[in-house]
């Protein structure tokens, strides 16, 4: 079967069982509803350009276009596209980023437990400012961790990265895992400060050792593209993302899938690489469930399941991705894997054509249903 690989994209089920029979009426011509509609134009422009100045569309565009189209066709109003947030690196990101204060040890009248005080009854901004003294007068590594996430999420006051890195690097230096995995990103990212590649690695590593996935998937990432050193080095990526699974597991059982299925690094390892395909896939990973499902259609590292496959093509077919479309399209065209539903090929190919595959266009129109 021809495999229409895109990039992937995490988000709610494309498919509603119909509109309700009585609904307000939306006004698509308020600003708001205009807004997103200029939104989707935008996405699905650049998805299906040919142009070499075309923008990148996100996973995460994809996702919020396909939800749009759900909630302008039952007749809700476009702020319901964004109701169910996808789970994806960024996400997860910001989820980390909003974890309640570290909790400072004991000692006296600190400045960093009067901060803590502060911070649990509500009173950011002196909370903010007892961090800071704790941070970099006594040198309190949860201090420091707490000022950098207040920083970074402008609490307390305005948004401050480059305070945020300062504070950050400083708690990690006092051997605060939390921190170094925040000061490892931002100095990877360029947030902050100036990008640094090499001077992520050691607190990353750090991060990594105590048990940070994201800090091993970062690490695992830089040595796969080659961001230290003379160039890719595929051994280090794989040890570091094998760490990063199933910790981080729609990203880094992704990654680390990627290597184990071509022998990046180490053995081919086909067994492992359906294990962590399917890891990802549960995790909310598309081009997971797309892969895995390759591997229960071809047998690759573990039994022949057809039903199986055109379950994991229909499932990633159904957040946006156009590859699994096809896949399930011709699965339920053929037969395969169950019985044949040329009602269901025909969606399939149809939203393959949507999302910019012109054989789903022509699929889509010759089957009979």
């Amino acid at each position: 079967m021809k495999n229409f690989a895109i990039a992937a994209a995490v988000m709610a089920s494309l498919f509603l069982a119909g509109p309700q029979a009585t609904m307000a009426q939306v006004d698509r011509s308020s600003a708001t509803e205009r807004a997103c509609k200029a939104k989707y134009d935008d996405i699905f422009a650049n998805l299906n350009s040919s142009s070499p100045t075309k923008r990148r569309v996100s996973d995460d565009e994809i996702g919020w276009a396909l939800r749009y189209e759900q909630v302008k066709n039952a007749g809700k109003p476009c702020s319901e596209a964004d109701a169910k947030a996808p789970t994806t690196a960024q996400t997860q990101t910001a989820a980390a980023a909003s974890k309640p204060p570290m909790v400072v040890e004991a000692g006296g009248e600190s400045a960093a437990l009067k901060g803590q005080a502060a911070y649990n009854a509500g009173d950011f901004a002196m909370a903010r400012s007892r961090y800071d003294a704790g941070c970099f007068t006594e040198g309190n590594g949860a201090a420091c961790t707490n000022l950098g996430a207040m920083a970074t999420k402008g609490e307390g006051g305005g948004a401050d990265l480059p305070l945020a890195r300062r504070a950050y690097q400083k708690g990690c230096a006092s051997k605060v895992a939390e921190a170094c995995e925040n000061y490892g990103s931002m100095l990877k990212a360029g947030r902050g400060g100036a990008q640094d590649h090499a001077g992520a690695i050691a607190p990353l590593t750090t991060a990594c050792k105590a048990g940070f996935a994201t800090s091993c998937y970062e690490l695992g990432t830089s040595y796969y593209f080659g961001r230290v050193g003379s160039g890719p080095d595929y051994g280090k990526a794989r040890q570091y993302l094998s760490s990063a699974c199933p910790g981080y597991a729609a990203d880094g059982c992704y990654a680390l899938a990627i290597l184990q299925r071509d022998g990046g690094g180490g053995p081919v390892d086909a067994a492992g690489a359906a294990k962590s395909f399917k890891l990802s896939c549960e995790a909310g990973k598309s081009d997971g469930c797309l892969e895995y499902g390759v591997a229960q259609y071809s047998g690759s590292g573990i039994a022949q399941d057809l039903a199986g496959a055109r379950s994991s093509f229909a499932q990633a077919c159904n957040t946006g991705n156009a590859g699994a479309c096809m896949n399930a399209g011709i699965m339920a065209r053929d037969g395969q894997g169950g019985a044949a539903d040329p009602a269901s090929a025909k969606r399939f190919f149809a939203l393959g054509c949507k999302l910019g595959i012109q054989d789903g266009c022509t699929l889509a129109q010759q089957v009979g249903a």
